[in-house]
This record gives C-alpha cells, structure tokens and sequence, in this order.
C-alpha cells in the first residue's frame, strides 16, 4: 500500500512538472503600453511578414524566455519579430520587437485550464455552445483567452482574465 501511494505521489509530481515546462512564464516588457503593443502587433499583422534569421541577441532572449522551444520558425515585419514554435505537444506564438523586448505570447489550453470566470462569462452569453478551441494570451499588462465555441454557427470570443467579453466575432 505504501509503495502505491508513493508510486501514486510520483506519478502526480512529475505530471505537474510537465505541466509547468510546458507553460513557462516569461516576462512581457514594460517598455510599452497595452495600447502600444496592440498596434504594433496590429501593424505586423497588416503587412507581408517574410520568414527571417533573427539576430543572435535575439534569438538568444528568446531561448532565454522559453529554453524548451523546438521546431522554431521566425517571421518579420514592419521591425516586429512573430516567433511560433512548440513546447511539449503545446503550440506558442510570440512577438518580439527588433530590439528583443517580448510584446506578447500564447499558447493553446484545454477547457478544463479556463479560469471559472472565464467559462462562466462564456456559457452564459452563448448557452448549448462547445467549446472548441481555447488560446491563453499574455500581451503587455493584459492576460486575455481567446475561446473559439460552436452550435449552429462558429463563434470567436475574446475574454479578459476577469470575464469581460471584449471581441466577438461569429464565423
């Protein structure tokens, strides 16, 4: 019985382990505002990225803030650095400006690692949806979640950390 509840102890450990190498917990910049940062990541996304080599002052910040990264691809635009790469069997994406400073980052998240307010907020605007897909997003001071949820239409919510609904976009 001993022998099973420390299996058992072990087994739980090093789950939780995985679970916080997957999701590390780099520092977002403070050079800029929210508002700043919203534009410049607006900006990137509205012009032609192309795939780069990012310098190696760069690229060594970002093995800083996510050591575990592999099949790393970069793209830039407009001086703004899109960075997308894995972490265990989890999708990242993030932005770095020319000068290594993260803008932002996120990843996908199950249903069950969506804060309560989060959810809730969700379910009640759209009851009988399912939920989909679910993204965290750290971006300047802000942690936000996109959750994308389905019925008879496909639905895009954008939910800051405290549940207010900020964006809706139906598909």
């Amino acid at each position: 019985m001993k022998k099973m509840i420390l299996f058992l102890s072990a087994v739980l450990l090093l789950a939780s382990c995985q679970k916080t190498m997957a999701q590390p917990s780099p520092a977002i910049s403070t050079k800029y505002s929210d508002t700043e940062i919203e534009k410049m990541i607006r900006l990137y996304h509205s012009k032609y990225a192309q795939d780069v080599a990012p310098s190696g002052e760069l690229s060594a910040r970002f093995v800083a803030d996510f050591p575990n990264a592999r099949d790393v691809e970069w793209e830039m635009a407009q001086n703004i650095y899109e960075v997308d790469f894995e972490i265990g069997h989890v999708d990242y994406e993030a932005y770095y400006d020319k000068e290594g400073n993260l803008l932002s980052y996120s990843f996908e998240i199950y249903e069950s690692d969506l804060p309560a307010v989060v959810k809730n907020a969700t379910i009640a605007k759209y009851p009988d949806y399912v939920f989909e897909d679910m993204t965290r997003i750290y971006k300047g001071t802000k942690i936000l979640y996109k959750v994308e949820i389905e019925r008879e239409k496909n639905v895009e919510l954008l939910v800051l950390d405290n549940g207010t609904i900020i964006k809706e976009k139906n598909d």
